[in-house]
């Protein structure tokens, strides 16, 4: 089983006339990337937060959004500061005569003042709003991983088809590049054949040339060695481990090398193109695992 990086996730908890809302946005990303963004009561659960979700996430790059909504019948997390505002308006008001300004200080101006409100330290209100933030966080994660678990069955099936199209042209290859090393070797020997040449050329150092030449178009090793990379490959789709993109990526680089050897190795015109169509599939493949955990 794979997971894609990409997906979203929404969750809530609630107590007491209070609620938390989440929301968790993840995007490609070759290593864990987290950022926080928070009402003002909920910014100092940042660390604990990242924590749980570099729990659940282990690639990609995470956004976690938390807005708290309350009611009437939630505890206050805020006071007014009367002393301050007394003082502020006193200072305004001073303010307004020096400058000859008509009108006297009102309510509204000292709302724009937001250090008039001091937060409430209370442990047991801090406690109560970690434990919802984490639950609705731990339930957005939970929505976020079923998109990605969906998403990344959708890109199972396609990589299985693509990896089908590979295997049938490492089929085709096999079956054509049978005798070709040696159709080589003969037809190279009948151009010698046609040379003048010395009657006293070394024949064996002909023969020992030939055979190396027919070694070096042998692609036998090279076939086998994808065969075993495909496999590998459909291994780490079905594995219940979840986090298989780096794995996938070295896989696709070996099964890259390979086909390019093929490529280059082969005198058959239509093997070189059948090794054209392996790497446009593994290149397919390629973009594919970006998306994967």
């Amino acid at each position: 089983m794979i997971y894609s990086m990409t997906g979203y996730g929404r969750g809530e908890a609630s107590t007491n006339g209070m609620r938390v809302s989440a929301e968790v946005r993840t995007l490609n990303s070759r290593f864990f990337d987290f950022s926080f963004r928070a009402s003002r009561t909920l910014q100092n659960y940042e660390n604990e937060l990242r924590e749980l979700c570099r729990g659940r996430i282990q690639r990609g790059k995470l956004a976690l959004s938390l807005v708290e909504l309350r009611t009437s019948d939630a505890p206050p997390t805020a006071r007014l500061d009367t002393a301050a505002a007394q003082r502020l308006a006193r200072e305004l008001s001073q303010l307004a005569k020096d400058l000859g300004l008509d009108g006297g200080v009102t309510l509204e101006h000292l709302l724009h003042f937001p250090e008039l409100l001091v937060q409430v330290e209370d442990p047991t209100l801090s406690e109560l709003l970690l434990r919802l933030a984490r639950e609705a966080t731990d339930a957005a994660l939970t929505d976020l991983c079923r998109m990605r678990r969906e998403e990344g069955n959708v890109l199972a099936a396609d990589m299985s088809a693509r990896l089908d199209i590979i295997e049938s042209a490492v089929a085709d290859v096999s079956r054509i590049q049978g005798d070709v090393p040696m159709r080589a070797v003969e037809k190279l020997r009948e151009r010698v054949k046609r040379l003048s040449l010395p009657q006293a050329y070394d024949e064996y150092r002909l023969e020992m040339e030939l055979a190396i030449l027919a070694d070096r178009l042998d692609i036998s090793e090279e076939l086998v060695r994808l065969r075993g990379h495909i496999e590998a490959f459909r291994k780490t789709l079905q594995s219940p481990e979840g986090v298989a993109g780096k794995r996938l990526e070295f896989l696709l680089q070996e099964m890259h090398r390979e086909a390019n050897t093929v490529g280059s190795k082969t005198s058959s015109l239509e093997i070189s193109h059948l090794g054209v169509r392996m790497r446009e599939e593994i290149e397919r493949l390629r973009e594919q695992v970006q998306n994967i955990e």
